[in-house]
């Protein structure tokens, strides 16, 4: 009897290839998408449906160091697909990482930040380096001491956690550590800490010195540390600075004699330095510190230096000190080459004194030390002393000097009077020298006056601006930011010189490219409602002249009025009033058209009235937390304005327990200028 052999053996037997059985699907399930015929299935069935083809051969085997046409092509498809970069799933992700960078730093709101972290890898290491870039402490009370906890000890290593948690026991420390993790190292986080601001500390004596501990320490981990502001300071802290290879720019503000004289001697190690600010008007100023370390900073940094603030007493004027001695001493060929600090381009005095017996040496030293020629920024407040001689000395060397050697962009100038009691006509003949000096150049774009001329109400009315300051003004036609400003609308019987409709009138007609404008305005020349007058009744001239000279600013875009004599008259509206007085002149004398939109006739889109931002637009539309907008009407011509102050500040509790950022934010970011637009910071 035979045996059976299965027809698969036998097959292989007989050297016949089988096919593969196909099995049917099952009924219950969907259709399947069809294979692909090869193509001599396709050609036969192309024949067999009565299409006719011709004939071709196919090569059946291939020489050994060839491959088929078929395979190469297939080969270089899947290199292709294997090549291709994926899609991006966000439009972000196309930019590159310089511009996206720049972008996030704008974004204020830390949790989508730390949202957008999450998201991927390559997010998470940009994100990061941005919130963890800039340190901000501050402290007014002991029970904002957790906040700075939180804050400071994700850059420190657990043993600098342990050993703090020792020396005292708060709220906010971190109570549990991994036993895998090496106690020493360093979080990586600190190494992207390029800033670091430190307020006010002030949270009770028995808690201040634990504070300053969580300082000390962390300074020791910011090897990348650039900038440092702070209004404390200590020996070790100092220390850990002088340290600090990348440091570029320091300021230090001490609050009620917070730091000592001791403290910042360490300091005069720091060299090549971009920004330096030292304020310190109390008793043992650190300006004049002994061994002179703010003196040791700015030799080691004469080549590099960019800015420089010094704000100060009389008593310390000095600051320079033996100056010309120390330069000999490190370059007996100095004085042959001209000014001391070769890229100084903002130089800020405060409270100096050019005579007398505590700055003897101040003319000779800040005359061969600085180029006032090469400045871009000049700020003189509150001199004293010997000032007539300095500006003498300035108006000297400027209209000498050449246009195109001039570089002087923005000035800075306190024109109070001599004392508490001069008179207007006292005042006036006091700064006849800055007026010397305004009018020895003309290359201005940006020009702030501070505290001008205030008068006595009981000897005379108001007597606006005078004719010579119009006249130092108007001769920098290139002015684009003027600004007015006074510390407060003055004490009985002095006041402010409000500027009259004639006064604002020959400025905007002189200064057209001005854009930003401050200016304590008469309200004498506005009419006190538009809403009810009809178009075809024109208001008086007289009344209507203040908007009439300030709508001739065709490119004014900033107006600014924190000083108005109506504001105590009615506290919470009087913003609101004004600026429908303002505005409603405007409207009038707008040009004719079918449809009248605001945006088409002016470019004015911000108007600050006392502390309140209005936004002017035509299609305002209402915020969530904001006032909702008002409209201003004058016939058939409307404009609205908007406060932008939020109704509710639950948002910024940090306020509290974050450091002022004004100078370290324009140290950084210069081209972002101030803001909000209207405070100016007074001292």
């Amino acid at each position: 009897m035979s045996t059976r052999r299965s027809a698969r053996i036998r097959n292989i037997d007989l050297g016949v290839a089988t096919k593969p059985a196909q099995s049917a699907p099952a009924p219950t399930a969907p259709p399947k998408r069809k294979r692909k015929a090869p193509a001599e299935d396709e050609k036969d069935d192309s024949t067999a449906e009565g299409k006719k083809a011709p004939a071709k051969k196919v090569k059946v085997s291939t020489s050994p160091g060839r491959k088929s046409k078929s395979k190469v092509n297939a080969t270089a498809e899947s290199e292709t697909q294997d090549e291709t970069v994926p899609v991006p799933d966000d439009v972000l992700s196309v930019l590159p990482a310089e511009i996206l960078h720049q972008i996030l730093e704008s974004v204020n709101e830390s949790k989508s930040m730390v949202k957008m972290a999450c998201t991927s890898k390559r997010y998470y290491a940009i994100v990061m380096a941005i919130i963890h870039k800039r340190i901000s402490v501050s402290t007014y009370f002991w029970a904002h001491i957790p906040h700075v906890i939180r804050r400071i000890e994700p850059h420190l290593s657990i043993a600098q956690k342990k050993q703090l948690k020792r020396e005292g026991q708060y709220k906010g420390q971190q109570e549990k550590f991994s036993t895998s993790l090496d106690p020493n190292a360093v979080p990586p986080c600190a190494s992207n800490v390029r800033q670091m601001i430190i307020g006010k500390i002030d949270p009770g004596k028995r808690h201040k010195p634990f504070l300053l501990r969580y300082f000390e320490e962390v300074l020791k981990n910011l090897h990348n540390l650039e900038v440092f502001d702070a209004k404390d300071l200590t020996e070790l802290m100092a220390e850990g600075l002088s340290k600090m290879k990348n440091l570029k720019s320091i300021r230090l503000d001490p609050y009620k004699h917070s730091i000592q004289s001791e403290a910042v001697t360490a300091l005069a190690k720091l060299s090549n330095l971009e920004h330096i600010c030292i304020e310190d008007r109390g008793y043992g100023s650190i300006v004049v510190a002994d061994q002179r370390p703010l003196q040791s900073m700015l030799l080691n940094s004469l080549s590099t230096l960019q800015s420089l603030d010094i704000r100060t007493s009389k008593y310390y004027s000095d600051f320079l000190g033996d100056w010309e001695d120390k330069i000999k001493t490190r370059n007996p060929d100095a004085s042959k080459q001209g000014y001391d600090f070769t890229a100084l381009k903002s130089l800020t005095l405060h409270g100096m004194s050019f005579s007398g017996n505590f700055c003897k040496n101040m003319m000779p030293n800040i005359t061969r030390a600085f180029d006032f020629l090469q400045l871009r920024e000049l700020n003189l407040m509150s001199l004293g002393e010997g000032q007539l001689t300095f500006f003498k000395h300035l108006e000297h060397l400027f209209s000498k000097a050449d246009k195109r050697d001039i570089h002087l962009r923005k000035l800075v100038l306190d024109m109070k009077g001599p004392g508490h009691t001069s008179d207007y006509a006292e005042t006036e003949v006091h700064l006849e020298g800055v007026y010397r000096f305004i009018l020895s150049f003309d290359s201005l774009t940006s020009l702030e006056i501070h505290d001008y001329n205030m008068y006595n109400t009981n000897v005379q009315s108001n007597p606006g601006l005078s004719r010579r300051l119009l006249q130092s003004v108007v001769k920098h036609t290139g002015l684009e930011t003027l600004r007015f400003h006074y510390r407060h609308l003055g004490s009985e019987p002095w006041e402010i010189p409000y500027a009259s409709a004639e006064n604002v009138n020959i400025l905007t007609k002189n200064l057209p490219s001005l854009r930003v404008f401050e200016v304590a305005p008469q309200e004498d020349n506005l009419v006190s409602g538009y809403t009810c007058i009809p178009r075809n009744v024109k208001a008086d001239e007289e009344k209507d002249a203040m908007a009439r000279a300030l709508s001739r600013a065709k490119n004014l875009t900033n107006l600014l009025c924190p000083n108005f004599k109506s504001y105590y008259d009615d506290r919470q509206n009087a913003h609101l009033n004004l600026a429908k007085k303002l505005l409603g002149g405007f409207l009038e004398n707008a040009g004719s058209c079918d449809k009248f939109v605001w945006e088409e006739h002016f470019k004015l889109g911000r108007l600050t009235m006392g502390w309140t931002d209005l936004r002017i637009g035509s299609g305002l539309k209402p915020k969530k937390n904001f006032e909702k907008p008002v409209k201003i009407e004058r016939a058939d011509r409307a404009v609205m304005v908007q406060d932008l102050r939020p109704k509710k500040w639950g948002d910024s509790k940090q306020v509290y327990y974050t450091a002022d950022s004004r100078w370290v934010d324009h140290v950084t970011r210069p081209d972002r200028g101030e803001w909000p637009l209207q405070l100016v910071y007074d001292d």
